[in-house]
C-alpha cells in the first residue's frame, strides 16, 4: 500500500544559504510519499531563484509559494497549510534541518497512537558544543501541561494532520510564542504522540530567530496571557496563578538575555510573586538583580555544572 502523502512546508524569508540546507534534509528523508511547499514571504532574492538548480524530481510534488508582501512566520505557515495536499503537514523553518528519518517515524508513531500530532527532540547547535534536547513525557492532560510550559518544542518538530491543522490555523497576531499557542490549541482538538529521538537539527546562531527580538517576546506574552487565562481558571484559581507565573518566566527569562534587566525583574518578581513553588524562578530573578554582573556570574556557574 502508498503510506499517506506527507506535506513538507518550509517557509522562508531572506535566508538563502539556509534555505538550500533545509530543502536538503527535505529531499533526503526516507520517507517515500513527500510533496514539498515553500513559502517564500516576499524574500529579497526569490526563493525560487534559490533553488533553481536544487534536485527535487524525487519528490512526488514540489511547489514554491511567494508571498507578494512581507506577511510574517505565521501568515507563511498557514498559506503553507492552505497549499498542502498531503494527510499530514510537517513544518521546516529555513534555519533548521530534518534528520532523513524524521517524517517517517512521526508517521508511523500518530498511526500506531492514534494521535493527531507526533513530536519528537532536538540536537542544538551552539558555537562551541552540541546539545541534545528530548522533550518530557507527558501523563495527563497535554492542555494543562503547555499551559505552563512549551513541552513541544518549536514548529519544526511537529507532524500535524492536515485536516486538523485547517480547522486550528495558526494565529497571526503573535510575532512571537506562535508555537506555544498553536500547540495548546491543537491539544484541544487531538491527542499528541512523543519521540524521544533528536531528529531535528536546531541552529541557535543562525540570524534572525525571533528569541532575539524582545519586543516581540513582550507581545507574545501579552497575547498569550490574555488569550488563555481564562482557560487555565477553568483549572482553578491556584494553577490560574500557576499559569501566569510561568508566562512571565519565560519572557522575563528572554528579557534577562536581552539585556533587559529591569524589565526581567519585574517579570520574574511577577513570576515568584504568583507561584513561589518553582525554585528557578528565585534561582533567575537572583541573577537579574545584579543585572550584567549576577546574570555573568550565574551563566559561568552553569557552564561549571555542565
Amino acid at each position: 500500500m502508498t503510506p499517506p502523502l506527507v506535506t513538507a512546508v518550509v517557509t522562508t524569508y531572506d535566508r538563502p544559504d539556509h534555505l538550500r540546507s533545509a530543502v536538503e534534509s527535505v529531499r533526503e528523508q526516507t520517507y517515500e510519499n513527500l510533496e514539498l511547499v515553500v513559502v517564500d514571504d516576499h524574500s529579497s532574492t526569490p526563493a525560487r531563484e534559490v533553488l533553481a538548480d536544487v534536485a527535487l524530481d524525487s519528490l512526488a510534488a514540489h511547489r514554491v509559494v511567494r508571498h507578494e508582501t512581507n506577511r510574517g512566520a505565521n501568515a507563511a505557515r498557514n498559506t503553507g497549510i492552505d497549499a498542502a495536499d498531503g494527510e499530514y503537514v510537517a513544518f521546516l523553518d529555513d534555519d533548521d534541518q530534518w534528520r532523513p528519518k524524521k517524517l517517517a517515524r512521526q508517521v508511523h508513531a500518530v498511526e500506531g497512537d492514534d494521535a493527531g500530532v507526533a513530536y519528537c527532540g532536538i540536537k542544538r547547535v551552539l558555537p562551541d558544543a552540541e546539545r541534545i534536547q528530548i522533550p518530557r513525557a507527558v501523563d495527563g492532560d497535554m492542555t494543562k501541561a503547555l499551559l505552563r510550559e512549551n513541552v513541544v518544542g518549536s514548529m519544526s518538530v511537529a507532524l500535524v494532520e492536515t485536516d486538523i491543522a485547517e480547522r486550528v490555523p495558526l494565529d497571526e497576531r503573535f510575532p512571537c510564542w506562535a508555537d506555544l499557542e498553536w500547540f495548546v490549541e491543537l491539544s484541544r482538538e487531538t491527542a499528541f504522540t512523543r519521540i524521544p529521538e533528536p531528529l531535528v537539527v536546531y541552529d541557535c546562531e543562525s540570524p534572525g530567530r525571533l528569541t532575539e527580538d524582545f519586543e516581540k517576546t513582550q507581545r507574545g506574552y501579552e497575547l498569550f496571557v490574555e488569550e488563555f487565562e481564562p482557560l487555565a481558571a477553568t483549572y482553578g484559581d491556584r494553577f490560574r496563578r500557576e499559569f501566569r507565573a510561568w508566562a512571565a518566566f519565560r519572557a522575563g527569562k528572554s528579557a534577562v538575555h536581552d539585556g533587559r534587566y529591569d524589565r526581567a525583574r519585574q517579570l520574574l518578581s511577577a513570576a515568584v510573586r504568583d507561584y513561589p513553588f518553582e525554585p528557578q524562578f528565585a534561582t533567575y530573578l537572583l541573577a537579574a538583580l545584579g543585572g550584567e554582573r549576577t546574570h555573568d556570574l550565574g551563566r559561568a556557574v552553569r557552564t561549571l555544572r555542565n
